[in-house]
């Protein structure tokens, strides 16, 4: 396919249709190019000639052919051993190499942005003061604008520089004329960059945008690039060849055809467009009939075969796959009780647990994205990889039939700490802190947060959103949202089954405008939670020593501080009034009130003064109808906002949903659990705080009858809450259940 050249007006339809905050990036980074492909002069030190053959050559080698090898070093500090005795302009262009990776990024606290530049910069004789222009660049919040990248973009960081020396040594060594060509049309920059030495795509693709943010998209992974563009050719009349060019070529002229029907800025990963090329995007919850919860990012440890049999071949492929191949194709077994009966065809009755729960999870729980850890035996660990495909069977394998893409990011031999599990494949999500050690393992990158997921496609969320799933009228949750902003805490109190938990969740992501998991946080309290659980303490080692722990809280709001202090979080505490509220909150009892945020107190633990951000907002639930729970701390009364959360069986979403249903026996139900909560209210043993809430009556499960999970409500969940209720009025209880019978009768 021949790609036809663009008018003036096509190119001023497409700059309409970026995203102001993606140029502006690259327009501020301009000047590092402008001297790159030009007078080679440093933007840090204007004084310094640094985009040089010979400077490119000196850090190319200290880098690659010193690549320092073995794990117990992280990235940042080889490239501190490699960087020792360097020239001057050595450092700064290895400064300004690292300033670009990360400038192009979004994903990266601005305060490592700036440590990154300055630990680099310290190897600079006479020292190095980064202008104020530069520093206004690295202080940029996170998420505002650049790329979404994963730990194989952070953890390459010193490919990246290998490829930037590259890439000047070769752009030095080119007639002028081929040069001055390059500076003036984007495609013959991208030839001169492909040819500059072995690819880094990642790299190249965000230098690309920085560069010329009106050819290029600013999306690093050059599969995803492919992917956009596959799913979007028809717009273009088909995709043309493989290879960047074309594919940077599709995505432009497929942006030009977008445009002309879209009056806003946008980019591929937004609402709307991403649909387009993705249409597995727009899942839907059943049980909201809103966005699905965004996915969290799993981590799996796998055993490419046995004693990791298999992974000369997996790894150089490409491929993680699982044996069981006489099951076939497992796409085929639509339950894990399937895969057992299948593993087990004599029909001995063993459980095959472990095998099924792999079988299982590797066709249907892996998701792209996720991370998986290779391992040999229980002491070695080989590789580490993101899966970039879904399941998928090939017949014609002798073996390993079933199987997913993986680009393997790292590949060689690391020590597992400790003893890793035998079993072929474990999820070991639910161990944050073993998978933080694996990733600082592979990685060496401590001080950038993991995301759990990206942030880029998020589901768009917002007050209708919040009333059609929560259940309180439109007056009572602007109510609320004035209260959480005024006082930074609240409470959200009332009988089970009126869904605080839910309500404080939804709450967070409708203020937020979409959900982001990234930015709230739920711990529950209970009777042994303390100060070291929820802050930070000293915790037991491996060196059967002691090591000081950061808790929960002290993270989040550290996170919190880093961002853009518009951007709230948002903590949420389910059942508040469990704990010892003294004994956990210590001295933060007066730095979460709100007109304490900002100011800073000494830590119990740690020689460091803090303050709760004002961007953190606190969201605690608490039971009204538990008799077991002790009156909550007076103290923690005034620093909070309490908001009383009632049955929603009156609300316009409740309503809407029961008419969809149009069941006579749910109708009745309905009409005798508001007459049963006027009882309880005004029952002096009992009051408002009893009451039955309408998440009782959620619905069926699907493909459940109706009126079966009506009679099991009101047998198994309603009648014995009543028994508890009036426990010591046998009468009064037996009425009810008489009375609620009689609706399922």
């Amino acid at each position: 396919m021949m790609h036809t050249p663009l008018d003036a007006d096509d190119l001023a339809i497409i700059e309409r249709s970026r995203s102001a905050s993606f140029i502006s990036i690259a327009r501020e980074i301009g000047q590092v190019f402008a001297h790159m492909l030009g007078d080679g002069r440093s933007v840090i030190d204007p004084a310094e000639t640094i985009w040089t053959a010979e400077a490119a050559e000196d850090l190319r080698a200290r880098v690659e052919d010193n690549p320092i090898l073995g794990s117990t070093q992280g990235q940042w500090e080889k490239l501190d051993l490699q960087l020792q005795g360097a020239p001057r302009e050595v450092v700064l262009l290895a400064a300004e190499l690292v300033l670009l990776r990360e400038h192009a990024v979004r994903n990266i606290r601005p305060d490592v942005r700036y440590s990154h530049v300055e630990r680099v910069l310290a190897h600079a004789e006479p020292k190095v003061e980064l202008p104020e222009t530069i520093a206004g660049w690295l202080s940029r919040p996170t998420n505002t604008a650049g790329a979404h990248v994963g730990q194989g973009y952070f953890g390459r960081m010193w490919r990246h520089i290998i490829w930037g020396s590259s890439f000047v040594r070769y752009w030095t060594s080119l007639p002028e004329s081929e040069r001055e060509e390059a500076r003036t049309d984007p495609w013959a920059l991208q030839r001169v960059m492909l040819a500059s030495g072995e690819d880094e795509a990642e790299f190249r693709n965000a230098m690309q945008f920085l560069a010329r943010p009106d050819a290029f998209e600013l999306i690093t992974a050059a599969d995803m690039k492919k992917r956009i563009r596959n799913g979007l050719a028809d717009r273009i009349n088909g995709g043309s060849g493989a290879g960047p060019y074309d594919i940077d070529r599709d995505l432009l002229e497929i942006r030009l055809e977008l445009a002309r029907e879209m009056t806003e800025p946008f980019n591929f990963w937004d609402s709307g467009v991403r649909e387009l090329w993705d249409p597995t995007s727009n899942a839907v919850d059943p049980e909201t009939d809103s966005p699905a919860e965004p996915r969290e990012r799993h981590y799996w440890m796998y055993s490419p075969g046995e004693k990791a049999s298999e992974w000369e071949q997996f790894s150089s492929e490409g491929i993680m796959g699982i044996a069981w191949d006489e099951l076939g194709n497992l796409s085929a077994y639509p339950t894990k009780d399937a895969v057992r009966r299948a593993l087990d065809p004599g029909g001995s009755g063993a459980s095959k647990m472990n095998a099924r729960l792999a079988v299982w999870q590797f066709q249907n729980e892996i998701a792209i994205g996720d991370i998986v850890y290779a391992k040999r035996g229980r002491k070695e660990l080989v590789g580490r990889g993101e899966v970039v495909s879904d399941a998928r069977f090939e017949p014609e394998r002798e073996s390993y039939q079933n199987l997913r893409s993986v680009r393997w990011t790292h590949i060689g031999s690391w020590e597992h700490p400790g003893d890793a599990v035998l079993k072929t494949l474990t999820d070991i999500t639910k161990y944050p802190g073993y998978a933080q050690k694996l990733e600082a393992l592979f990685v060496g990158v401590d001080d950038v947060e993991l995301p759990v997921t990206s942030t880029d496609h998020l589901p768009a969320y917002g007050m209708a959103d919040f009333l059609d799933d929560v259940y309180l009228p439109k007056e009572r949750y602007d109510r609320l949202r004035s209260l959480l902003w005024r006082k930074k805490n609240v409470i959200l109190a009332g009988p089970p089954g009126v869904g605080k938990t839910f309500a404080a969740k939804r709450l967070a992501q409708s203020i937020m405008g979409l959900k982001d998991p990234s930015r709230i946080q739920v711990v529950q309290f209970h009777q042994s939670y303390s100060y070291e659980d929820f802050m930070m303490g000293y915790r037991p080692n491996e060196d059967a020593g002691f090591t000081l722990t950061e808790g929960p809280f002290y993270r989040f709001c550290e996170e919190a501080r880093a961002d853009d202090s518009d951007r709230p979080y948002f903590f949420i505490i389910d059942e508040i009034n469990r704990g010892n509220i003294s004994k956990i909150f210590g001295e933060l009892l007066m730095l979460i009130e709100a007109d304490k945020r900002g100011q800073e107190l000494r830590l119990l633990y740690k020689d460091e003064h803090f303050s709760v951000p004002h961007n953190v907002h606190i969201i605690g639930m608490m039971n009204t109808a538990d008799r077991s729970l002790a009156v909550l701390d007076y103290a923690l009364r005034r620093r909070f906002g309490f908001f009383e959360m009632r049955p929603g069986f009156d609300s316009d979403g409740f309503t809407r949903w029961q008419r969809g249903v149009d069941s006579r026996a749910l109708d009745s139900l309905v009409r005798t659990l508001i007459d049963l909560n006027k009882v309880i209210a005004e029952d002096p043993a009992l009051g408002q705080g009893f009451a039955i809430g309408h998440s009782y009556l959620t619905g069926p499960l699907e493909g459940e009858d109706l009126e079966e999970w009506i009679q099991s409500v009101v047998e198994d969940e309603l009648i014995p809450l009543l028994d508890e209720y009036w426990f010591d009025e046998q009468a009064r209880s037996a009425e009810w259940a008489e009375k609620l019978r009689a609706v399922v009768a």
